[in-house]
């Protein structure tokens, strides 16, 4: 192959790298651990420092004297607290805070994989569109060719009103489908370069697949990897520990403070100062909180169970789609050796007619059209293989092995 030429392997490679969508789930990962930390930080002691100062004066009048004090104070106050008892309540927002974060995880995954497709769908349009371009090309020459000779025998006579018109036809419709496959293949650069970061030239039509798909074992596949429902079963754990926080609430909770003072107070030429620490447990038993905790207790048992019911849904789900995308998988390999038996056909058969043309026995004409079916039948055979290896690569995103193909290319998530 073309040293210089772009496989599809390196096209994925610069999407996993450049592509925009990328960076900012990275950056959604490094938020997401911060839910972590600061689940980790509930756990720990709160120191606070308080430091006031005030002053204050007054008039005082008796029958012997008048006096106006005043006094200056300082306060400086050092406060540590610390739960003792939550009930577990702390290490269950822990937990929730790393199913979060591995679902950020997946939710990354999901993005990777949804850009590799249409990085992998981006390869094959720019292909298939360079590929109906020189057809198309060929084609348009060959038609021009029959219009030019159509045009010379009418002017001498041997053409009629009818063959001009029919070849002025073809080369009209010839013209159109050349500019059509020209601004095909420009449009399809332009979006295979947004995706992939790269510029669409030379690219390498070898795409080696392993298309020995086994249905059965991608169904069991997908029920224990598929991205999606990863989520849908993550998001059941992050209601139960919501359940169970809620659950939590209605427990006692015992947190321990100390603190130290430092004051200086008194009059402004003598003060008194003072130095005095404290320390103090407290119980907090919850009594009635309007009955919304049992009202939320009673929503998460209900989502819940919405949730566990749309993951059965969803698991039947998959296998449908599964079986849609593994039936059009096998459909287009079919149609792949179909196609290639009609191009072959329709070659053998226009060498034939060119021979007849060459002796006299067939026309231009003749030859135009049996181009034309050439070109379909080129068409048809790159649709056909377009939608075998696209649907290879969905049945590998659908259970879930699709990041595993160009894992070594994925930035590390932990």
């Amino acid at each position: 192959s073309n040293l210089n030429a772009l496989n599809i392997d390196e096209a994925i490679k610069s999407t996993i790298l450049n592509n925009p969508k990328v960076k900012i789930a990275i950056e959604k990962l490094t938020e997401s651990k911060e839910l972590i930390s600061y689940a980790y930080g509930s756990k720990k002691p709160t120191l606070t420092s308080t430091i006031s100062g005030t002053y204050a004066n007054a008039d005082k009048n008796t029958s012997t004297a008048s006096t106006t004090p005043e006094t200056l104070t300082d306060k400086y106050q050092l406060t540590v607290s610390q739960n003792l008892y939550d009930a577990g309540y702390n290490e269950l927002e822990i937990a929730r805070s790393k199913i979060l974060f591995n679902d950020e995880v997946i939710q990354f995954k999901i993005t990777l994989q949804s850009l590799i497709l249409e990085a992998i769908e981006g390869y094959l349009t720019v292909i298939n569109y360079e590929k109906y371009l020189e057809a198309n090309q060929k084609n348009y020459d060959s038609v021009l060719k029959a219009f030019e000779e159509t045009k010379t025998r009418f002017d001498i006579g041997s053409a009629t009103l009818y063959d001009l018109q029919n070849a002025e036809a073809s080369f009209a419709t010839a013209s159109s489908n050349l500019f059509a496959a020209e601004q095909n293949v420009q449009i399809s650069n332009k979006s295979f370069k947004r995706v992939v970061g790269l510029q669409a030239i030379n690219l390498e039509d070898v795409l080696n697949i392993n298309n020995l798909v086994n249905l059965s074992n991608t169904i069991e596949t997908a029920m224990d990897q598929n991205l999606n429902l990863l989520l849908a079963i993550s998001d059941i754990e992050n209601k139960k520990i919501l359940l169970l926080k809620e659950k939590k609430s209605k427990k006692p909770s015992l947190d321990i403070s100390g603190t130290a003072e430092y004051s200086d107070s008194g009059r402004i030429d003598s003060g008194t100062k003072l130095t005095q620490g404290s320390v103090a447990l407290t119980l907090t038993i919850p009594l009635y909180q309007k009955d919304q905790d049992n009202s939320n207790i009673r929503k998460y048992h209900s989502q819940i169970l919405q949730s566990e019911i749309y993951l059965e849904d969803f698991r039947e789900d998959i296998q449908i789609q599964i079986y849609n995308t593994y039936k059009d998988f096998k459909i287009s390999e079919s149609n792949m050796s179909t196609n290639q038996i009609v191009i072959q056909s329709i070659e053998t058969s226009l060498n034939s007619l060119n021979e007849e043309y060459n002796i006299g026995t067939k026309t231009i004409t003749d030859l135009v059209n049996e181009e034309e079916k050439l070109l379909n039948a080129n068409v048809n055979y790159l649709n056909s293989k377009k939608n075998f290896i696209t649907n290879y690569f969905k049945l590998k995103s659908l259970d879930g092995s699709l990041i595993k193909l160009f894992e070594h290319y994925i930035p590390a998530t932990n």
